[in-house]
């Protein structure tokens, strides 16, 4: 890390932990500033919040919570150095936060990474920890061997109706299409998913999460 000073935002409704955050960072000798709110509603209605090199953010906030938090700024390109700091450390905590502009997630055990994960963030970097890598690659090894199934936007349309109960008859009438028609669409969708009937169908939607 280069000698240029930069500020720091926390987002955290537990004002003790909040304590601890500032704690670590004031031992970090590049960090001139922090500052904090403690919750997403007040954080967003500082125009502080706009001058910020890097931002910690809470998932589970009161009112909007931290995932809202980072579609938010990415959405209007207004901050876009933002770690997770939680203890959520499930699969579609991690995802949800990846896809919605995150550039790093650390788990509040970990607070002794703060320093590398800024570096890292701050030179152009994205950065998990280890412990949340494990579990990123547990999910793709879990997911590599699955079956690729393209369905058309119509497919899709009507495999949610069939897997909510909606009969043949009953989507006809829906989508304004002939009984004809959607029996097509079924038969090219039990194809695809290699299944024979309702039951089937519905294990495979579930087990794949094709939904």
């Amino acid at each position: 890390m280069d000698t240029k000073k930069i500020r720091v935002g926390i987002v955290e409704n537990d004002e003790f932990f909040m304590e601890e955050v500032k704690d670590t960072l004031a031992k970090i000798e590049y960090v001139s500033e922090v500052l904090s709110w403690n919750s997403a509603e007040v954080f967003l209605r500082d125009p502080k919040y706009k001058t910020l090199d890097i931002l910690f953010l809470d998932i589970m906030l009161p009112g909007m919570n931290g995932i809202e938090v980072v579609r938010y700024l990415t959405e209007k390109a207004e901050l876009t150095k933002v770690v997770m700091l939680t203890n959520m450390n499930s699969d579609e905590m991690i995802f949800n936060s990846i896809k919605n502009g995150a550039l790093g997630y650390l788990l509040k055990s970990e607070l002794g990474e703060m320093n590398h994960i800024i570096d890292v963030i701050l030179k152009g970097g994205a950065m998990i920890t280890p412990t949340i890598a494990l579990r990123v690659f547990s999910n793709f090894r879990r997911n590599i061997d699955k079956p690729q199934i393209y369905l058309t936007d119509r497919e899709k349309q009507i495999l949610e109706l069939l897997v909510k109960g909606k009969t043949a008859v009953s989507l006809a009438k829906f989508l304004d299409l002939s009984e004809h028609t959607i029996h097509g669409y079924v038969k090219s969708i039990y194809r695809k998913l290699q299944v024979h009937n309702r039951s089937e169908l519905a294990q495979k939607v579930q087990e794949y999460s094709i939904l």
